[in-house]
């Protein structure tokens, strides 16, 4: 696990999480996420474990469930997203401010895909660079997905090349996951 970060908004808890695609960590402060990330550096050794239930394994504070209150949320969401409850997908834990500056292109490409891309829809970089004012700028949306602090959630598994290939998911490290991830949502891929 990480070292607590220090936030404006306060201190951060960090949780480790089981899911089918393996442990994840997330790091919430009380005002929201500030990461969401697959804890393996790799997908090397991936083996996808669909019976796999979400829940906490760990946390680095005890909390009552209402200070880390995103953190929370988050289970929750990511409890409906491995069953597949798109019904439930809409409302996303709150990411706290300081993730991304406000009114930069990172920003406005999160959240669009965030927004727009649905559970299942796939998008090109240069679709989602259109559709965040600046069509040429497709390298800058590839940027902004590999930064990518918050995965599934702001869903950068879901930005494809324009001919159709996956492309690539953590900087290349975890391909597989990202093709596990779009063949659970039903994406055509």
């Amino acid at each position: 696990m990480k070292g607590k970060l220090v936030c404006q908004s306060g201190p951060t808890n960090t949780y480790v999480v089981s899911t089918p695609i393996g442990d994840m960590e997330i790091i919430s402060c009380p005002r929201g996420l500030h990461s969401l990330q697959q804890m393996a550096p790799n997908d090397k050794d991936f083996i996808p474990s669909p019976g796999t239930m979400v829940t906490v394994k760990s946390q680095m504070y005890q909390d009552n469930g209402y200070t880390y209150k995103p953190a929370v949320l988050c289970v929750q969401w990511l409890q409906h997203y491995f069953a597949a409850d798109k019904s439930n997908l809409n409302s996303t834990p709150p990411v706290c401010s300081s993730v991304y500056q406000t009114g930069t292109f990172t920003e406005a490409v999160c959240k669009t895909l965030q927004n727009k891309v649905t559970f299942g829809q796939l998008i090109s970089y240069g679709s989602l660079a259109s559709m965040c004012g600046n069509a040429r700028a497709c390298r800058a949306v590839g940027m902004a997905m590999r930064n990518n602090q918050i995965s599934l959630i702001m869903p950068c598994h879901r930005v494809i090349q324009s001919g159709g290939k996956v492309g690539n998911y953590s900087g290349g490290q975890k391909n597989k996951i990202k093709e596990w991830l779009l063949k659970h949502e039903g994406a055509e891929i």
